[in-house]
């Protein structure tokens, strides 16, 4: 029986193919997983950027137990130390190097336009000059219309969540709203947006039918919402809650 496609995700893979980017629907995490197996080699050196889908369908240890080299910078004995910071940020700069670059993202639009906000840069920085294959897997709870609400939900729902699960003292984790600040420790420090597919690289962006990773429209069913992050604190690592 064929599988049906919701419409979101739909115009969401035809528009991404119209920019230039090889995109594939995986109906779970599970086949998601499968095809990142199937599509990068045994042999080549994978870079990791910092993701929570990436660890909820288990694509890092099942690289790791295949036999593949893993270039991972985000375990416990390196985020959140300050006495590894060099051995971190020196692994960071090995991602962006490696033969593919694996990766989430912070939301994708209808019109085909992939949007990520990072703190330090390094994550955005793999998905627009480093390996020559990107690797980019996207929940379906990261579509939105267009880039305008792409950019709300990530400063309104995303931001303010991820801040208080990383101990962060900015405004936003008490009001629950951005309000563009000027904090040192604010976690939004550069926005990317990928709008078209870049030369010189491959990208391959794995639109799954499941909710994964962290965003969510306020508007939303709120058992949903909440499953979303109960994922999230599940499968982040964390400095101010419990479930990393």
């Amino acid at each position: 029986m064929p599988v049906s496609i919701p419409q979101d995700i739909t115009r969401t893979l035809h528009a991404l193919k119209a920019h230039g980017f090889d995109a594939r629907f995986a109906a779970s995490g599970a086949e998601a997983k499968s095809v990142i197996l199937d599509l990068i080699p045994q042999e080549s050196a994978v870079g990791i950027g910092d993701s929570v889908t990436l660890r909820q369908i288990g694509a890092i240890d099942d690289l790791v137990k295949r036999g593949s080299r893993v270039i991972n910078p985000f375990t416990p004995e390196l985020t959140g130390t300050s006495k590894n910071r060099k051995t971190f940020i020196g692994l960071c700069r090995q991602t962006l190097t490696a033969d593919v670059f694996l990766t989430g993202a912070n939301a994708v639009t209808q019109d085909g336009q992939i949007m990520s906000v990072d703190y330090a840069g390094n994550r955005v920085a793999g998905m627009i000059f480093g390996a020559e294959h990107i690797v980019i897997v996207i929940g379906r709870n990261k579509i939105t219309r267009d880039i305008d609400e792409a950019r709300i939900r990530i400063k309104n729902v995303i931001t303010p969540v991820h801040a208080i699960n990383k101990g962060r003292k900015t405004p936003c984790t008490i009001t629950g709203k951005c309000s563009d600040c000027e904090s040192p420790e604010r976690i939004c420090g550069v926005t990317v947006i990928l709008e078209r597919k870049l030369a010189h690289f491959d990208y391959t962006v794995i639109l799954v039918n499941e909710d994964l990773g962290l965003g969510w429209d306020p508007d939303w069913d709120q058992n949903r919402i909440e499953a979303i992050k109960s994922a999230y604190l599940h499968n982040s690592w964390s400095f101010g809650l419990q479930g990393g």
